[in-house]
């Protein structure tokens, strides 16, 4: 057997693998802590150079997940050599002092963040180089935790053209988004004109200043700002169409596809404006709260939900753009991967429906409830139940990551909720509590685990993701799912690490229900102490 097909064997569960989980955990928080930490404008906020730094800056570190992102599409086809060559580079590889020492710096440098920021006068610069010379000492030992120099160098040197495809991506990306803020006027004034006609078609007596870019009727005005001319969503389709049309590249007709990004640019342009003249009739007519509460940012994403899904039918269902549009059913793969990702966007967007109307969202609670149950009983034919028994060793991990979630939640309490529940009647203040213990414990962990671990675990895991074992390891799977598990969550890095949780259940139980049971458990010991403590802020 020759050295390349022992490396390209499986090792599921070797030391090698296991430990890039939590290196590129901490290399994946490393930049964006610091970036979140540091705030330049307490130290000076009138210097120009100093001003122009900081731009620079928080235009690198946006720009860094584009690159990222369009690295990792551009390389997925030579994944297999890649992990291979890392293999043979890291086997034996001295990783714990660098990692050790990359985890020891990035504290430092979040204590030297605080001290940084409380600095004044005028700019610190030899004391600011030193801070960005760590920064990339930080980085480079994080590197060396994964692989040696070499592997490193020879790298770059093999894939320089992706390099520069990513850094030309991620350049572009950066482009569209400032020309699309400085350009905001003429957009703006666009989104302006047409959400004033329609308000006209539902309104008798409408306000409208268009120099101030100020729309309102009935007494309630709105200013129509740069990110209410709808750049924002037209980007978000363009992104996400572009990610679509390359994961999915095989199934459609190109070029007929790229039809699609200007009918989703135009779609989302338009229902922007049909938002702001919803927002100005909800101000209106029913309450000024709910409109430039949750409703005011929440529509933006039904109205996102709805393009993009649409779109997708559309690709799948026309033969001007599928090449399967006249199969007579969809695929076996194509249904399975429906029964598990159908559930979670039900719930999603019931969740975003639900936070459109802010003030009346606890009592819409089982809207979100309902629709989970709805979707998993219609796709009740196509789940192997025996493959969600748990475990009393899944239970304990959910009740660690429960108890882990309560003590370092937030002090304050959610008083709306405490309010509302404290207006109900006996009765109906048991009904909710039991249909939130329900969607808590039974209806979110179910949909989000069919949807993170059941689907986007495998997708990663394998070229396809129905052929992929249930639990198999691998880190690019563990550590993308707990990040975008996480993502889902207000408190992100409590949700990423309990997402890694529901992870390490999957692979010690070796199926889905050691995920759902900790999940399950995890949301019961929350809800339980919340009802009994009155501490509504962990039910927000």
């Amino acid at each position: 057997m020759t050295v390349d097909a022992e490396i390209a064997r499986p090792r599921a569960g070797t030391p090698l693998v296991r430990r890039a989980g939590p290196v590129l955990l901490l290399a994946a928080i490393e930049i964006p802590v610091l970036a979140t930490l540091f705030n330049p404008l307490s130290i000076n906020d009138d210097d120009p150079l100093w001003l122009a730094v900081r731009q620079a800056l928080r235009t690198g570190v946006r720009a860094l997940p584009c690159f990222v992102a369009a690295l990792a599409v551009v390389l997925w086809p030579r994944r297999a050599a890649l992990v291979a060559q890392w293999r043979i580079a890291a086997a034996g590889l001295r990783w714990r002092a660098p990692f050790l020492a990359s985890a020891s710096l990035f504290a430092l440098l979040c204590v030297l963040t605080v001290w940084l920021n409380a600095q004044a006068g005028p700019p610190p610069w030899g004391l600011f180089s030193f801070y960005l010379g760590a920064n990339l000492v930080m980085t480079a030992l994080a590197a060396l935790a994964i692989a040696p120099a070499s592997f490193w160098r020879d790298a770059a040197w093999r894939e320089w053209p992706g390099l520069l495809i990513a850094a030309g991506a991620s350049a572009l990306v950066a482009a569209a988004a400032w020309l699309s803020q400085s350009s905001w006027s003429a957009l703006s004034a666009a989104t302006f004109r047409v959400s004033a006609f329609l308000l006209t078609l539902i309104e008798s007596e409408v306000t409208s200043n268009p120099g101030a870019r100020i729309l309102g009727a009935d007494g309630f005005k709105v200013s129509i700002a740069a990110q209410c001319s709808g750049y924002e969503g037209v980007g978000m389709v363009t992104a996400f169409l572009g990610i679509f049309l390359w994961f999915f590249r095989r199934k459609l007709k190109f070029p007929n596809v790229f039809l699609l990004f200007p009918v989703g640019i135009a779609a989302i342009w338009f229902l922007n404006s049909v938002r702001i003249a919803a927002l100005i009739f909800i101000g209106a007519h029913v309450s000024p709260e709910i409109a430039v509460g949750g409703f005011h940012s929440e529509a933006g994403w039904l109205m996102f939900l709805i393009v993009t899904l649409s779109l997708m039918w559309a690709s799948y269902k026309t033969p001007f753009f599928s090449r399967a549009a006249n199969d007579a059913a969809p695929s076996p793969a194509a249904r399975k991967a429906a029964a598990l990702l159908a559930p979670f966007l039900a719930v999603t967007a019931a969740g975003i429906f639900i936070s459109a109307f802010s003030n009346a969202s606890p009592a819409l609670y089982g809207l979100k409830v309902t629709a989970g149950a709805l979707v998993l009983f219609a796709f009740r034919r196509d789940y192997d139940f025996a493959r969600w028994k748990g475990s009393l060793e899944s239970a304990g991990i959910g009740f660690l990551v429960g108890a882990a979630w309560i003590a370092t939640a937030p002090a304050a309490q959610d008083g709306a909720l405490g309010a509302y529940l404290g207006a109900l009647s006996p009765g109906q203040q048991t009904l909710w509590l039991a249909a939130r213990v329900v969607g808590a414990a039974a209806i979110i962990p179910i949909t989000e685990e069919l949807a993170f671990r059941g689907y986007l675990h495998r997708a990663l895991s394998a070229r396809r993701f129905d052929e992929a074992a249930e639990a198999k390891f691998a880190w690019p799977a563990f550590v993308a799912t707990s990040i975008l598990f996480g993502a889902v969550h207000e408190r992100w890095l409590a949700g990423a690490l309990s997402g890694a949780a529901f992870a390490i259940a999957l692979y010690r139980s070796g199926r889905i229900g050691g995920a759902i049971t900790a999940h399950a458990v995890a949301n019961l010991t929350i809800a339980l102490y919340a009802i009994a403590f009155g501490a509504w802020g962990l039910l927000s």
